[in-house]
């Protein structure tokens, strides 16, 4: 009798499990260091997983961690909260207006920056972090090598309208980034700024970054690897609550509060 129930344990054990389909990517592990104006570093700890048209990005502070999930297959970004068990799901079409209304933003304040004298321009520009002259970015390439994370390494220079915008040192020991992420620059394009769109379009032709200095922000990869990666590793756990859903479970006055 017992050896009876202990088959059949062992059956469920080994078959009753829900099996996880494993996709080749890549995982990275990195932290960005950024700088304050008053001279404060915070440290920013990522952990990142790519397969073909699906990406996540774990951020650790020394305040919080938060997931955020890209599915092109969707065409949803997710953010999570892991410590409340909560997700916020945001469509692509969301993410285009918002843009759309971001960069007619920036035409009119370029605008508006065309009527001032340079010195009153320059602290706009410095305030509101936009320039008055639209992005216009080049790759150079440099002759410069190093080791990184146990990767052959060579070190670009990014231009902006000919001033010295960014640093970046890339990889192409694994090969193009496409190869991994099905579209990297259209995952790109829900991650990162309109203004700083173009960059990374121009740098993604070069391999795959591996090193930052972006102004007082400095990236750097301490780990990359082609591995297996779990495909649910991209879905939103079934015990996490949308959080629009939470709101409008709420009672109407509660709302109003």
């Amino acid at each position: 009798m017992r050896k009876t129930l202990l088959i059949s344990l062992i059956f469920l054990l080994i078959f009753g499990c829900k099996t996880t389909k494993m996709i080749e990517g890549l995982y990275f592990e990195q932290v960005t260091y950024q700088v304050s104006k008053n001279g404060d570093t915070t440290t920013l700890n990522q952990k990142l997983y790519l397969i073909p048209n699906k990406f996540r990005t774990d951020y650790q502070t020394p305040y919080n961690t938060s997931y955020t999930i890209v599915r092109l297959d969707k065409s949803l970004m997710y953010r999570l909260s892991p410590e409340e068990s909560l997700y916020t799901e945001i469509t692509f079409k969301a993410i285009e207006k918002q843009q759309e209304k971001t960069r007619e933003s920036i035409r009119r304040m370029r605008a508006q920056m065309d009527t001032l004298p340079p010195n009153l321009r320059w602290r706009m520009e410095r305030d509101m972090g936009v320039k008055w002259q639209p992005e216009d970015y080049k790759i150079h390439e440099t002759e410069e090598t190093a080791m990184i994370a146990g990767y052959n390494c060579k070190k670009y220079i990014v231009t902006n309208n000919d001033s010295l915008d960014s640093e970046f040192w890339l990889t192409q020991d694994l090969g193009d980034i496409n190869q991994y992420a099905g579209n990297w620059i259209e995952i790109l394009d829900k991650i990162t700024s309109v203004t700083k769109i173009d960059r990374y379009k121009l740098l993604s032709e070069k391999g795959i970054i591996m090193q930052s200095k972006v102004r007082s922000s400095k990236t750097i990869v301490t780990k990359l690897e082609k591995k297996s990666i779990p495909e649910n590793l991209f879905d939103v756990p079934d015990y996490y609550k949308n959080v629009k859903e939470l709101i409008s479970e709420q009672p109407e006055t509660e709302q109003k509060e």
